[in-house]
């Protein structure tokens, strides 16, 4: 079902793009600065909706709540291109003195890492101040952690989330949390 509505939305998706698209053939027609920055939207959220149906067709629908996670991206690493300190390195680094280098990190996510565990208080804590009171949304989430097999897929969901409810990534219950998602690949 939730695969339907991903193809519906990159259907529809296309056909505006196409307008806008038309824009750029012309040579007559020279685009504004909006119609660049409106290019450019259409064309990331086509990315993010084809990265979901890749997704789903590939693994697994993500999950039954298609309202939480479409806006979940999967984004296709550039081989030669550097690593990047990520979220979760940049947000222990203020619990921790020394941050574990992305490349060792990086090889240590080659092993499948263990089940992410949370305590209670600290579960009531994230569903009340990382996912706006919704239990449902938080063990979603937890869910698609536990299936992530490397660290840089989990930084990639965690700073989807991020984006989709507005985290601080200085408050604290933000770092916390990356510490403990971080925990499960050393």
């Amino acid at each position: 079902m939730a695969l339907e509505k991903v193809l519906h939305k990159i259907q529809s998706q296309v056909k505006d793009l196409t307008s806008t698209l038309e824009l750029f053939m012309e040579e007559n027609i020279q685009p504004s600065v909006n119609d660049c920055e409106t290019l450019q939207h259409q064309i990331n959220a086509l990315e993010e909706c084809l990265a979901i149906y890749k997704f789903q067709k590939k693994e697994k629908e993500i999950s039954p709540s298609f309202n939480i996670h479409s806006k979940v991206s999967e984004k296709e690493k550039v081989e030669n291109k550097q690593p990047e300190i990520t979220y979760i390195e940049k947000a222990t680094d203020k619990l921790h003195s020394s941050p574990t280098p992305v490349k060792e990190t990086i090889q240590q996510s080659a092993k499948t890492p263990a089940p992410l565990t949370i305590g209670i208080n600290d579960k009531f804590r994230f569903i009340n101040e990382l996912f706006k009171q919704n239990n449902a949304e938080y063990n979603i989430a937890l869910e698609q952690l536990n299936g992530l097999h490397t660290l840089a897929e989990t930084d990639l969901y965690l700073n989807s989330l991020k984006d989709l409810y507005e985290w601080e990534i200085n408050s604290e219950e933000v770092i916390y949390f990356y510490s403990l998602v971080k925990k499960r690949f050393v």
